[in-house]
C-alpha cells in the first residue's frame, strides 16, 4: 500500500497539569479530528490513575476510523506524551503543529532514526497474511495476554465486511491494533513497557511478511 502512513511523536518535559486535564485533552483530540478528516469515527478517552504503577498514571485516548487510528497516551507523573497515528490517507503534516500547540514542548522525538535504547518500550509494525474479523478480535486478546499488558477498556472495532475492518485494544501501556484492507493486514503493537515482538509473530503462526521495530522514549531520562 503506497499511501500507508505512520506518524510517531514522543514528547518530554511537558507540564503535568496539561497531561492530566481531561477537558484539555478532549479539545486536543477534537482539533486533531478536524485535520485527519475521519468519517464514522469513534473517540474514546480513558483516564488511568489507579493502575498497578502509580507513576504510570495519565490519560489514554484514541480516534478509530476505517483503516485509521490516532492514539495519545499521557504520563502525568513523568511529564511525557506518546502519540501514534496510522492510516492509509489520514496522517499528514498538519498533525505536528497541533501537538506542539497543545503540549508546548521543544523536547520531542519523531522516531525517524530509531537509534538508542527505548526507555518507554517499543513499537512493532507487522504486515502479515490476513485473518478474518472474529479471529482478529481473539488475536488481539491473545497478544495482550502473551506480552503481559493491561487492557483498560473493551476491544473497539469498525467493520465493513470480512476483508475490511479495524480492531483496537487500549492498554495501560498504549495500544494493540489490527487493520485489514482487502488482502492487506497490519498488526500494530505499541507498549511503553518493553515486550518481545517475536511472541507476537509466533501468535500469527509464521504468516509474517515484514516486521518493523521502532524504539520509543529514546530521549526520556
Amino acid at each position: 500500500m503506497n499511501n500507508l502512513q505512520h506518524f510517531f511523536f514522543d514528547g518530554y518535559d511537558i507540564d503535568n497539569e496539561l497531561l492530566g486535564n481531561i477537558s484539555y485533552v478532549k479539545s486536543f483530540i477534537k482539533e486533531i479530528n478536524t485535520v485527519t478528516n475521519t468519517n464514522e469515527y469513534e473517540v474514546t478517552i480513558v483516564p488511568y490513575f489507579n493502575g498497578k504503577v502509580e507513576e504510570d498514571g495519565g490519560i489514554s485516548c484514541l480516534i478509530l476510523s476505517k483503516y485509521f487510528h490516532f492514539t495519545c497516551h499521557t504520563f502525568s507523573f513523568k511529564n511525557t506524551v506518546f502519540i501514534d497515528c496510522f492510516g492509509f490517507d489520514n496522517c499528514n503534516e498538519k498533525i505536528l503543529p497541533i501537538i506542539l500547540k497543545y503540549f508546548k514542548t521543544n523536547n520531542y522525538d519523531l522516531c525517524t532514526e530509531n537509534q538508542g535504547k527505548g526507555n518507554f518500550g517499543k513499537h512493532a509494525i507487522i504486515s502479515c497474511n490476513p485473518i478474518n474479523y472474529e479471529e482478529s478480535i481473539q488475536m488481539i486478546k491473545k497478544i495482550v495476554s502473551e506480552i503481559e499488558m493491561t487492557p483498560i477498556n473493551d476491544v473497539i472495532t469498525t467493520y465493513t465486511d470480512e476483508q475490511n475492518f479495524d480492531v483496537l485494544q487500549l492498554i495501560a501501556e498504549s495500544h494493540i491494533s489490527i487493520h485489514r484492507k482487502d488482502n492487506y493486514m497490519v498488526v500494530d503493537a505499541f507498549s511503553c513497557k518493553n515486550f518481545d515482538e517475536k511472541k507476537v509473530a509466533e501468535l500469527l503462526n509464521g504468516s509474517i511478511n515484514n516486521i518493523t521495530t521502532i524504539n520509543r522514549g529514546i530521549k526520556y531520562r
